[in-house]
């Protein structure tokens, strides 16, 4: 038998993380599939982690993805070779989409349409950044995926009866996004019936000036609680190996939190921040963290939506130096997850009376699970894609090689 070759693009870490998610069950009793990927953005890890061939220049650019917010980052991209990088990956798709029997392209509009229009192939599409809830979807969009896609995969089902509408051959089978997460049923030694809040101040370079805002938060609640006599929440923070030590603690330093190191790496447990006798759990299960919370504080969109789809409410404010502007991220989660998301001005005080408000609300996790079973999805995303790629396109493919 031929073998089949299939080239995944996407154009983030965590649309890599989500092509990720097919290619494990394509994998799955089909030796005969060869795979190879082209990350738009950054160096492609998830697929690196994966075993898959990476293609490309692969360089990570100051904006990190987040180009289309502003000129600035656009200016500091060029300078770091965002022209000559993106002149390099359409001459890939040119040369390995044409050689390659499927495109599959995961991300958004404008990738399905560069890999259809420089390929002179149609793609199967993985839309994950197109949804109603967010915008209307106009009807350019609308004819790039009619003549670039044999198929689109929305992330809502919505979304999908909106395409349908208007002739896309679009079909729902779950969230992408929830299948990314990895959850080992780690319950980090807490103690049934404690209220636990996860922290996620993300992985990109603002991940440290989100993190100081998080442990003044902390500060004010331990704060809050012995004044007011509230039963004080376990915190964790959700760490990521991409963080660098000394920038950590130059801001563990100047709020007075210490780092003491876990013996326990094995079970996620990566050490402990330590202050007055108050400790913060420091796990890289993130999973497993948004699993075990009552309350999620965050900033990225992503994070954001996967913990409202497993039932958690998530509190967000705005922070100096974000990468995200913040009237645009708002705007968006606001739209996106409804009544899921307390966004707040950030006032210590006001965000403390809110996580008690919310942790102590009865029934409020299954409030917020419809509205994430709705706007985000169900998981199991990856291997229905797969089933249906495999069914509908590679068997027909090797039976007219025959």
């Amino acid at each position: 038998m031929k073998e089949i070759e299939i080239l995944f693009v996407s154009n983030g870490y965590f649309e890599d993380m989500m092509a990720c998610q097919i290619i494990k069950h394509l994998k799955k009793n089909n030796p005969f599939i060869s795979f190879k990927a082209l990350p738009i953005v950054g160096r492609g890890f998830p697929y690196i982690l994966e075993n898959i061939p990476v293609l490309g220049p692969c360089i990570t650019l100051p904006s990190e993805g987040l180009v289309h917010f502003s000129l600035k980052y656009l200016l500091k991209d060029i300078k770091a070779g965002l022209i000559s990088s993106f002149i390099k990956q359409i001459k890939i798709i040119k040369k390995e989409g044409r050689k390659a029997d499927f495109i599959i392209v995961v991300g958004d509009i404008f990738l399905c349409a560069l890999c259809g229009f420089f390929s002179g192939k149609k793609v199967i599409f993985a839309s994950t950044a197109q949804s109603i809830y967010i915008r209307k979807i106009d009807r350019i969009n609308i004819w790039l995926m009619k003549h670039f896609a044999k198929v689109v995969f929305p992330r809502d089902e919505k979304t999908t009866l909106y395409f349908k509408k208007f002739g896309v051959n679009a079909i729902y089978l779950g969230s992408l996004a929830m299948d990314c997460l990895e959850i080992t049923g780690e319950n980090f030694d807490i103690p049934d019936g404690k209220k636990i809040v996860g922290l996620l101040p993300g992985r990109r370079n603002d991940s440290y000036i989100k993190l100081e805002y998080l442990l003044k938060v902390v500060d004010r609640t331990i704060i809050e609680s012995k004044n007011k006599n509230y039963e004080l929440p376990i915190f964790i923070i959700v760490y990521s190996n991409l963080f660098k030590t000394e920038k950590i603690m130059k801001i563990l330093k100047s709020l007075n939190w210490k780092f003491e190191e876990s013996n326990e790496r094995k079970r996620g447990i990566i050490g402990y921040l330590t202050k007055n006798k108050n400790s913060i759990i420091i796990s890289d299960k993130f999973g497993d963290v948004l699993n075990k919370a009552n309350l999620i504080i965050g900033f990225s969109g992503a994070s954001n939506e996967q913990a409202v789809g497993m039932g958690k409410p998530v509190i967000t404010f705005p922070i100096r130096g974000n990468l995200y502007p913040w009237d645009f991220f708002k705007k968006i989660q606001q739209r996106l997850l409804d009544g899921a998301i307390f966004i707040l001005p950030f006032n210590e005080e006001l965000i403390v009376k809110k996580i008690f408000s919310i942790l102590k609300e009865s029934n409020i996790e299954e409030r917020i699970r419809k509205i994430g079973l709705e706007r985000v999805g169900p998981p199991g995303a990856g291997e229905r894609i797969s089933l249906y790629i495999k069914s509908h396109f590679i068997e027909p493919y090797i039976y007219e090689q025959k």
